[in-house]
């Protein structure tokens, strides 16, 4: 069997470490492995000898890095960067967006995804995540405007509904706000704490059978979340039945100790944690 000249055997093994260590593809793969890219695209963004284009990528892919990783600062500072050598990558300000969002700066977030949707009009994730950012700074009406154009663009988006039922209470319109509570759930029928939100709607329509359904199934779904509790609590006493009341806010207290609010509620009803 004939064997590969020395040089070429060499020139062929070189390349081949070469494509395994190709970081522009480490560093497009954030999902699969954050300090990895991390790595791969700061080689990229010091290395000096990448386009323009490619450089703003790596920014892109190592911001996205960081935020999966938490490091909220990092992720926005790297989008920056990322912005300046390309200021019409409307994906790169969602994800600016995104972090902000995280670091609960809703007004930050607002701009981002308002530039972000100046590019892309269509992008039904801008529009639903800009409505969550309306909902936290209280502007209702905006939250359901853009979570309206959402659901528009996509039905199935149940981040939007959940987010418009829950401008809707704010707003007092609880009809709305249970039909919407009630379109999360029927995409994400495992998610517990929608019922807890549609059973507090119920409560508010004096609803209480129903209030009281969404309140068991919660607390089967999440028994280790204190706000099913705390519901069911709330309807035990508003129909009288305070030893149940008492129980369920001792089941609260003994999932979440820290909740000031149930050791006062007990005490109200005369009764110890």
């Amino acid at each position: 069997m004939m064997r590969a000249p020395p040089i070429l055997a060499a020139m062929l093994l070189a390349g081949a470490i070469a494509a395994c260590d190709d970081p522009r593809a480490d560093c497009a793969n954030v999902q699969a492995d954050a300090e990895r890219a991390i790595r791969a695209c700061t080689a990229i963004v010091n290395g000096g000898r990448d386009t323009k284009h490619n450089v703003a990528l790596a920014f892109y892919n190592r911001g996205i890095a960081h935020s999966n990783k938490g490091k909220y600062d990092d992720a926005i500072s790297d989008l920056t960067q990322s912005l300046g050598l390309d200021h019409n990558h409307a994906r790169a300000y969602y994800r600016r967006a995104l972090a902000h969002y995280s670091k609960a700066d809703n007004e930050a977030a607002i701009a981002d995804f308002t530039e972000a949707l100046r590019l892309n009009p269509k992008d039904r994730l801008a529009h639903s995540r800009r409505g969550g950012a309306n909902l936290n700074k209280g502007d209702y009406s905006a939250a359901v405007a853009d979570t309206t154009e959402a659901i528009r663009l996509d039905a199935n988006d149940d981040f939007a509904y959940a987010t418009r039922a829950a401008a809707h209470y704010a707003l007092r319109d609880y009809d709305r706000a249970v039909a919407d509570f009630t379109e999360a759930i029927r995409i994400t029928p495992r998610d517990g704490k929608r019922y807890v939100a549609r059973g507090w709607a119920h409560c508010k329509l004096l609803k209480t059978a129903a209030a009281l359904a969404d309140a068991d199934y919660a607390i089967a779904l999440s028994p280790a979340n204190p706000a099913p509790h705390e519901l069911r609590a709330y309807i035990h006493e508003r129909l009288g039945r305070k030893d149940d009341a008492i129980a369920d806010l001792r089941a609260a207290l003994r999932v979440d100790p820290s909740r000031q609010e149930n050791r006062k509620a007990l005490q109200r009803l005369g009764a110890q944690p």
